[in-house]
């Protein structure tokens, strides 16, 4: 039985991909590229947002196109999408042979036809990851106890449940002896991670004991909650050895009034002292974050006020969401969607220039600098160019570095790189030391 496997969303909906294509592959699966070869084509979609809803659905649609081709074709479809909208989903699509719910995951192969004596009590014993061999995701939560106004994440993930410590060390010294030096954490929520558990965060104790794991170089820290960054976990991040100088941490807005109606938690001051926090002890980590633009009490001088933030706080990397009324939200219950979708779009655009000189200017900074680059491949342009990241740059997410070298240079490998110029805002260029 050949698979065709397609993953959509999140980093977080990656790890979920890559745990069914281990079961199904201890189950006797093959796996195809070819969507027109495949068998069975699987689709894990995400369901956050409505761009994200337009594609998993557009996705779904052009794969049954290919079942018109080959009526002996078989389309399973599952992921967030399928747990909020199951039964409007078989309705209106039902060339789908299956919708199957986030529960039900595990017995995708028992489903299909496969091995029905497969163990899933520890998928992380079989997973394949589908990134380069040196870099993996750990997703060590599942859920959020948030109840932000805007997010649809609690309906469809449920609560906030941390993985125990010593299951997480174990999957992460599966990844080292596979290759992986670089662990991405990832949740919904890294900073709380052990509250569930253990009564108060333990991140740092699970850090601690990853740090221990021989091969893992960089530790990289995804979706942290401001409420939770404290001066404490700053400090954490200066005396580590492996944890990378960067994190990545959504503040939404600048403005305590939206703040407050997108039920956040904190206010601006909260942002700003995190900001103090990280100047005073670890000037040169790069922050990645995300902005939500056209809430609907969003005023033109909230916004306004949002730009300005922007600018005097400088962050490495921002995202700028439209704002989605989503339906199952607070939100949804308690406000209208009363800004057009051509202003909001206004709005981002405007953010996005703005950030885009930051950027760059920020880039423009690591000339003339040597930096540890993480090697992870070969640009598609130019086949024998390499291209890895600082630590500045996230995996497919940031920026890249375009190397120069005299040498041959192999993905997974770290070398010293001389930044010598910035192309197209977000990317460098260097030559080997």
């Amino acid at each position: 039985m050949k698979i065709g496997v397609i993953s959509l969303g999140c980093p977080k909906n990656l790890v979920d991909t890559e745990n069914i294509l281990g079961l199904l592959n201890v189950s006797g699966a093959t796996f195809t590229h070819n969507l027109d070869e495949a068998d069975i084509i699987l689709i894990n979609t995400c369901g956050f947002i409505d761009t994200a809803k337009e594609e998993s659905i557009n996705t779904i649609l052009q794969a049954t196109t290919l079942k018109e081709k080959d009526k002996n074709k078989k389309i399973v479809v599952t992921g967030c999408l399928v747990e909020r909208y199951k039964d409007e989903l078989e309705k209106e699509i039902p060339e789908v042979d299956m919708f199957i719910d986030l529960k039900n995951e595990q017995k995708i192969p028992a489903f299909i036809g496969l091995s029905k004596n497969v163990n899933t009590e520890n998928l992380y014993q079989t997973r394949i990851i589908t990134t380069p061999k040196h870099t993996a995701y750990l997703k060590i939560s599942e859920g959020c106890d948030h109840t932000c106004s805007f997010c649809a994440i609690p309906k469809i993930r449920g609560k906030h449940i941390s993985r125990p410590i010593p299951e997480l060390v174990e999957e992460a010294k599966i990844l080292a002896e596979q290759g992986v030096k670089e662990l991405n954490i990832v949740s919904q929520d890294t900073s709380s991670y052990g509250v569930d558990i253990y009564g108060k965060p333990k991140l740092w104790e699970l850090i601690r004991q990853l740090e221990k794991i021989e091969g893992i170089k960089w530790i990289r820290l995804y979706y942290l909650y401001p409420t939770t960054v404290t001066e404490d976990f700053i400090k954490a991040i200066k005396d580590s050895e492996k944890v990378v100088r960067y994190f990545e941490m959504p503040i939404q807005h600048s403005e305590d009034k939206i703040l407050k109606d997108m039920m956040r938690g904190y206010r601006k001051r909260r942002i700003e002292k995190i900001l103090e926090w990280k100047e005073k002890y670890i000037p040169d980590t790069a922050i990645r974050t995300s902005v939500i633009v056209g809430f609907p009490t969003e005023t033109e001088k909230d916004f306004e006020n949002l730009l300005n933030f922007i600018q005097q706080a400088k962050f490495d990397w921002l995202g700028v969401f439209t704002y989605s009324h989503e339906e199952d939200t607070p939100a949804y219950k308690i406000f209208k969607d009363t800004i057009p979708y051509e202003e909001k779009i206004r709005r981002r655009n405007e953010i996005l220039n703005i950030q885009n000189y930051i950027t760059e200017e920020k880039n423009r900074q690591s000339i003339g600098k040597t930096f540890k680059v993480l090697i992870d491949g070969f640009s598609q342009e130019w086949e024998t160019l390499p291209l890895g990241r600082t630590y500045k740059s996230a995996y497919d997410i940031d920026g890249v570095v375009y190397i120069e070298s005299q040498e041959p240079v192999r993905p997974g490998e770290f070398i010293n790189v001389k930044i010598k110029d910035v192309i197209d805002v977000y990317d460098l260029v260097g030559e080997v030391i």
